[in-house]
Parts: C-alpha cells; structure tokens; sequence
C-alpha cells in the first residue's frame, strides 16, 4: 500500500528560503498534486522532454530539508528540468500531457487529477518560477497517525538450524 502525498510546487528565491517551509506554513502560489512526485513521475517528464533514458529519474529533484518526523520534505527541482520544460511553448504542453498521461501511474490511482491543468500551472511556474521550483511533500496525517501494520514473521524473526526462532541483529 502507498502512502498517500501531498505534493505541492512553489517558487522560492533560494534553498534556504525554500527549506524555511519545512514546518509546513503557508506557501503562496502553488501547484498541488496527490500523484506527480518530484522523482520518478516528473523524472518521466524529464525523460519526455529529452533527458537520458537510462537513469533511474531522479536527476529532477534533490532534498534539501526534511521535517523531524519526516512527514514532511522539501524537494529542489533541477535546473535541467526547469529549463526543459519552460522552454515548451505553451501549445505543445497538451500534446506533451497526452504522452505523459500512458505511464502506469496515471493510468492507475490518479482518479481526480487533472493532469492538463497541473501540467500548465508548473510550466508557468518553470518559466516564471525567479529563483528556483521546489516541491514540499508532505504524507496525509491520516495515514501517519494509525499504528503501523505488524510486519510479517519471516522479516522479525530468523530460525536457527534446530527451528527455533531468534530475532534478526539490529543495524547500528
């Protein structure tokens, strides 16, 4: 099961301005999603707009905070991506949006999303943004504050060569 996110975008002068919004104030202006992750889903985007296809789609994004309970991140968006997509014309987002919206992410779980819109409102902000993008992620509360499942026998627990269990060593 996923946790479910909040990813919100913003435009911050810098890392340090960026990173004041870990505590989870106000930001602004803002483009929202449950589904587009500044990693692997806008690293999708990336490789559309002419990245490498053979790395793992993290070159978009790079933390640069993250809250005590890490319930909360704040993400910088790379200067590659921004300069990427604002240089799109604006007409040729749709047509971009309509590859982008094949992955399998879209394609299961975005019920409610509206792609086209998010999708133009970050390509403002790409090509508006003064500074830099960053993206805050923040995990639902909801999810959060249930108990954590039990984790299954075989992954607390090793047998011995007599059957017995023992507890797996604790990493230091």
């Amino acid at each position: 099961m996923m946790l479910r996110m909040l990813f919100e975008y913003f435009a911050s002068p810098d890392d340090e301005s960026a990173a004041g919004t870990i505590d989870g104030r106000p930001l602004g202006t803002t483009v929202r999603s449950h589904v587009v992750d500044p990693a692997s889903v806008l690293g999708q985007l990336e490789r559309l707009l002419g990245a490498r296809r053979d790395d793992d789609g993290l070159l978009s994004a790079q933390m640069i905070a993250e809250s005590e309970d890490g319930a909360r991140l704040v993400i910088r968006l790379s200067a590659h991506i921004l300069s990427l997509y604002g240089r799109v014309q604006p007409d040729t987002v749709t047509l971009l949006v309509d590859q982008w919206s094949m992955s399998r992410r879209f394609r299961r779980g975005a019920a409610g999303e509206d792609l086209y819109g998010f999708a133009a409102a970050l390509h403002a902000l790409c090509r508006e943004g003064g500074g830099g993008v960053y993206c805050r992620a923040t995990a639902d509360a909801s999810e959060l504050a249930a108990p954590p499942a039990p984790a299954p026998e075989s992954m607390v627990q090793a047998h011995t060569e007599d059957g017995v269990l023992k507890p797996l060593p604790r990493r230091v």
